[in-house]
């Protein structure tokens, strides 16, 4: 199972920072990790919203992940 480091695109010197989780559903079957792209020099230039469900039946498992820049242009879109 690819992990979200594989499917983000990082320059040399950034990280994620994770900046909040929340679960939704009835069941909490929905998890939503909010991270910041952080710079070498600290600055903040991106985020990242990475979903994790499970599905209530047949526990099938389905992630996606949004990227976007400072400037809220989307950098990566993707489903696995």
């Amino acid at each position: 199972m690819p992990k979200l480091e594989d499917k983000v695109q990082l320059q040399d010197g950034e990280r994620l920072e994770l900046v909040t989780h929340r679960s939704k559903g009835t069941l909490s079957e929905t998890d939503i990790f909010e991270y910041a792209v952080v710079n070498a020099a600290g600055v903040k230039v991106g985020s990242v919203v990475h979903t994790d469900h499970t599905a209530i039946k047949g526990f099938q498992r389905t992630q996606t992940v949004e990227q976007r820049d400072a400037q809220g242009k989307m950098v990566v879109d993707a489903v696995w």
